[in-house]
């Protein structure tokens, strides 16, 4: 713990340019140092506690699935939820209720976490798909908090990365309660890490159980909203990177020659890039319109492109779509989640960087619910698809599914968590 220690704080010294340079200091720096909100403080000292922790809001948003569960499970908890990004931190607050709290994950350093942890004495902790920090998960073993790991996944490079300490791993696994992974092939990968055998169970992907509020007038409402007919056809790539921005302009721009009712809705990861974006647009020829100032029903002019400019609306929003490309998967950023458009019933196009999401992307090829293209096919993946309505509408009912056959896996982590108690 010393040496890891130390490797912390030389590797904090090194971030710090990074640090300055996003102004990304600016964020929950005093939770990060051990310095805890006061009624936080107060709060725990009142309760019984159990303690969420979430990356960002990819995490948070299965949090927010199974947490109703946990509330009606364990009523008399107060329940804290910790995040790492500020996106993360900002939609976790919509989820805690009354007198929850949220605040930002301390740095992974002994006496910061020792600090805190004396603080929260939560009686259970559950961190979400593979945060495994090593002082954290000691100093809450230590004092008798019961650890799980809940949605937990391996991607293949976090796989070769922790190979290389699996006698570190196979310590930190051993003070886990129960360690639920998403597929057979993240529990067999956590086995080969160390994970204790009797403790291990796969009970699939959280992300299945999302459910949305659908109105029968959403989509109408949103299309309404941009002035498009349901003659038009809308493209929304969403949670889109950078790099990706670049190809799917250029692919629209040479589709537009021959569809005029064709328009282009893009969805950033990040919003901070949304200048960048526009710029590229700009220098495309296009005229970006930020979705948040399109409150007439007038039409989208044909040189006009949409661009998401808020967090947490992407999942509903892929509603008002008729073909959908998820970003990450042209570049090599992994790929992200394609439940959410699946759920609405979209056909969806991905790239062959998949690497975060394999298990559900196989799923969805298994199940013909999904079309994956190199970056060179999107022309012609996204052509056949506006000239074959009926193969378009078959994609997407094929990727709904896909979303029905694997749902459960929230049921499922609660009964194992009240059985192992």
């Amino acid at each position: 713990m010393i040496l890891y220690d130390l490797a912390f704080i030389i590797f904090g010294i090194a971030y710090l340019p990074y640090l300055i340079i996003t102004r990304r200091y600016r964020y929950g720096m005093a939770n990060r140092l051990g310095f805890l909100p006061r009624d936080l403080k107060e709060a725990c000292s009142r309760h019984r506690v159990i303690w969420i922790h979430a990356v960002s809001v990819g995490e948070i948003k299965a949090v927010s699935i199974l947490v109703p569960l946990l509330r009606k499970t364990f009523p008399q908890h107060l329940f804290i939820f910790s995040t790492v990004t500020h996106t993360g931190n900002r939609i976790a607050r919509t989820i805690a209720t009354g007198e929850e709290k949220v605040f930002y994950l301390p740095f992974d350093l002994s006496v910061i976490v020792n600090k805190v942890i004396e603080i929260i004495r939560p009686e259970l902790f559950l961190c979400l798909e593979t945060e495994l920090w090593p002082n954290l998960i000691t100093a809450l073993h230590r004092i008798n908090t019961k650890i799980f790991l809940i949605n937990g996944r391996i991607s293949n490079r976090s796989y070769t990365r922790y190979k290389k300490i699996r006698c570190i791993m196979t310590n930190i696994l051993s003070k886990f309660h129960l360690i639920l992974m998403q597929s057979e092939l993240d529990a067999i990968r956590m086995l080969a890490l160390g994970g204790p055998k009797d403790r291990i169970y796969v009970t699939g992907n959280l992300k299945f159980d999302l459910t949305f509020i659908e109105t029968p007038n959403k989509r109408r409402e949103l299309r309404e909203r941009l002035g498009l007919s349901e003659e038009d056809i809308l493209i929304m790539a969403g949670s889109t990177h950078p790099g990706e921005e670049n190809c799917i302009i250029n692919c629209f721009s040479n589709l537009k020659r021959d569809y005029k009712n064709l328009y282009l809705f893009i969805a950033p990861r990040h919003i901070e890039r949304l200048a960048e974006i526009e710029k590229l647009l700009k220098k495309n020829g296009f005229n970006p319109v930020r979705f948040s100032v399109t409150l007439s029903p007038s039409k989208l002019q044909t040189n006009q492109v949409v661009i998401l400019d808020s967090i947490g609306e992407l999942k509903t929003l892929y509603v008002a779509a008729d073909i959908v490309i998820i970003g990450g998967s042209l570049v090599k950023k992994g790929g992200q989640n394609p439940i959410e458009p699946a759920y609405f019933s979209k056909p969806i196009i991905i790239g062959k960087y998949i690497f975060n999401f394999q298990d559900v992307v196989k799923s969805f090829l298994e199940n013909k619910g999904i079309i994956q293209i190199e970056n060179d096919e999107l022309y012609s993946a996204i052509r056949f698809l506006i000239d074959n309505p009926k193969e378009r509408k078959q994609l997407g009912l094929n990727a709904k599914e896909t979303v029905d056959k694997n749902t459960g896996a929230s049921k499922r982590t609660i009964d194992l968590i009240l059985s192992s108690l």
